[in-house]
């Protein structure tokens, strides 16, 4: 292993294990793609010892990984320290995969300033070619792509920074986006509970960089959310659900997935490829704050989009009409994880030094060679062979609207989890994932979609008296405690659909009495059926559920609901006294658990820990968007008293 040696600048020892992985391999194994990105390096001045080497001071690290555009294969192929992508060393690289065994389909990258001097370098355009040829191979096509969820997060950045005009009128902008969130503000049933302000509206930073909240905010939940509960910006609600669905088409990651939208292009992929040309004009036409020419995110968009139906158009031809590309595999999710990978090596230590990140890059280019099956002996001719090509010079990298570093966070395509009955400490962020838009439970990187839930109406019921008195009763003795301005925050009454009369609260808590359903299908069957299966004697509560669901979700049954009331109601009065109206005693979910079991005897008390454990942390995180808020508020008093005068 020793003599297993990858520098900067050079392919070689990884053109050798390409040759070692394509043999023998059929066409549609060999069909791959070249994608490429920078990663920040500390400008430091650091000592190689394998090398006996000064190395530095460097700003960035290229690069490049091949990955195979129908298999599951993918390797490390260059990498270098201040040498941004030109056309001459992208035809190198595409002529050394080739004679490893490769057949390059694709390029992609972001939209950062030296890769949008790649394009015009290559002649790529959104009103000319997208595509260039391939060196090896003049008649073979290689098509250039930009990144799709750089894209997304471009887009949902002019939306918050300057606003988007639609071709008839309609506005998506901030202001718009607050007032939906303002739907759930201070509420605990949320019909988005994934949405808020500090970290869907107020982005700086490192937090543009994360894809995930974008696709939240820009979601079909959110399009849904404006219908029902703003009728009169219809254009802009069915703007942002076709960026939904034009990003689930350019995400695709399964062919059984149970979002049609996902399941990769092919050639009788009709409605998926419509969305694509619905997608391409709306950003063709839409004008971004006062400019009136196209902003480099919007190319990028109309170049991936052309790119894709050229690209599966090639492979249909190539390889059959039973051919379909699953289009997640176009993008950068390859190289992301390696960057995580890299600075994951050092521990603590994320901005390693050039030498630092070239001993990591060799390791994982190892670990890949292993796990691949290859064998990385390396002969004694092949170990005196030189460099194929000297290091490039460098240069400027980055601008507005690439991100030198291109870090996306590695969660942001982590799958989340589900509750287990066993999992008492589960995180917080994970309960505001709870209602999933599908019956698998779980979604990935560029899935990453809102669901909702909606506010409650206790009017009628035989507890709201006892509520009264017990608010009455806390008014009296409330200086005993230390309540948060959580506890009165809600003013003002839960928005209210006006096609069914039915708040968003009260939305928000039949989603929450379904997914319980879902949760203990197993345990009681009659709690609730799959909204494919409902018939409309179904309360109209579920009517949020309905609209969001693509069949898998659960709605709840009148009797299971009618219950479902009656606990929320004993919750409330279970914890009214307390501070923050939960109580901080030992055994929170136990004692109200036997607590319900006692009144409600006809339910299993598994169902009733599960709600007892769902509303306890539901509470929880309204407490603690409360928190965070306040500290919001605080840090932002004490800037301006610092900088103040």
């Amino acid at each position: 292993m020793k003599n297993f040696v990858v520098k900067p600048g050079d392919a070689t020892c990884a053109t050798r294990m390409l040759t070692q992985l394509l043999d023998g391999k059929p066409d549609m194994d060999r069909a791959c793609i070249l994608m490429f990105d920078e990663m920040k390096v500390s400008g430091i001045v650091s000592y190689d010892n394998t090398a006996d080497q000064v190395m530095g001071p460097n700003a960035y690290m290229q690069q490049v990984i091949v990955r195979s555009l129908f298999g599951k294969w993918r390797l490390p192929l260059y990498y270098d320290f201040d040498a941004p992508m030109t056309k001459d060393l992208l035809e190198e690289l595409i002529i050394m995969v080739e004679a490893g065994g490769g057949n390059v389909v694709a390029a992609v990258s972001d939209l950062g300033g030296s890769n949008r001097g790649l394009w015009t370098e290559l002649e790529i355009d959104c009103d000319g070619a997208t595509h260039l040829p391939n060196p090896v191979d003049p008649s073979r096509k290689i098509w250039v792509f930009a990144d799709t969820p750089h894209l997304l997060k471009l887009l949902r950045n002019h939306v918050l920074d300057d606003g988007i005009t639609l071709p008839n009128g309609g506005l998506v902008d901030k202001e718009l986006l607050a007032q939906v969130l303002a739907i759930d503000e201070g509420r605990d049933y949320r019909i988005l509970p994934k949405l808020n302000v500090d970290t869907h509206l107020e982005v700086h930073g490192q937090a543009r960089q994360k894809v995930r909240p974008a696709a939240q905010l820009l979601s079909r939940s959110t399009a849904k959310a404006i219908e029902r509960f703003i009728p009169q910006e219809k254009e802009a609600a069915d703007f942002i659900r076709l960026c939904n669905d034009g990003f689930d088409v350019l995400n695709g990651q399964s062919p059984c997935d149970s979002n049609r939208l996902r399941r990769g292009l092919g050639s009788a992929s009709v409605e998926a490829f419509q969305v694509l040309t619905d997608l391409e004009t709306a950003i063709r036409n839409m004008t971004v704050g006062q400019r009136s020419s196209l902003m480099p995110f919007q190319k990028g968009f109309i170049v991936t989009i052309r790119s894709m139906r050229g690209l599966v158009a090639d492979m249909v031809d190539r390889l059959g009409p039973s051919t379909y590309v699953l289009t997640g595999r176009v993008n950068q999710d390859a190289v992301e994880s390696f960057f995580g990978m890299v600075r994951g090596k050092g521990g603590a230590n994320f901005n390693p030094s050039p030498s630092e990140a070239k001993s990591r890059v060799r390791n994982l280019m190892l670990m890949h060679v292993m796990k691949l099956g290859l064998n990385p002996k390396v002969s004694r001719q092949a170990r005196g062979l030189k460099a194929s090509r000297q290091t490039r010079p460098a240069a400027a990298v980055g601008d507005e609207e690439g991100s030198g570093d291109g870090a996306i966070d590695d969660t942001d395509f982590a799958e989340e989890r589900s509750v287990e009955e066993d999992q008492v400490s589960a995180d917080l962020s994970d309960m505001q994932s709870l209602f999933v838009e599908d019956n698998q439970g779980s979604k990935s990187r560029s899935e990453a979609r809102s669901s909702e839930r909606g506010e409650r109406s206790t009017e009628g019921d035989d507890d709201s008296a006892d509520l009264s008195d017990m608010q009455s009763l806390f008014v009296e003795v409330k200086h005993h405690y230390k309540s948060r301005s959580a506890s009165n925050r809600v003013t003002t009454p839960s928005r209210v659909d006006p096609q069914t009369g039915v708040s968003a609260e009260m939305y928000g808590m039949a989603h929450a009495a379904g997914y319980v359903a879902a949760k203990c299908r197993k345990v009681d069957p009659n709690l609730g059926v799959p909204s494919a299966f409902a018939e409309e004697e179904v309360p109209v509560e579920t009517m949020w559920t309905r609209l969001i669901s693509r069949g898998g979700l659960n709605v709840p049954t009148a009797r299971w609901m009618s219950a479902f009331r009656q606990m929320e109601a004993t919750f409330c009065r279970h914890h009214h006294m307390e501070p923050d109206r939960l109580s901080r005693r030992p055994g929170v979910i136990g004692s109200l658990t036997r607590l319900l079991c006692a009144e409600q005897p006809d339910f299993d008390p598994r169902v009733i820990r599960r709600f007892v454990r769902l509303r306890t942390f539901i509470r929880m995180a309204c407490i603690n968007r409360e928190l965070r808020r306040e500290a919001m508020e605080k840090r932002e008093a004490r800037k301006k008293k610092q900088f103040s005068g």
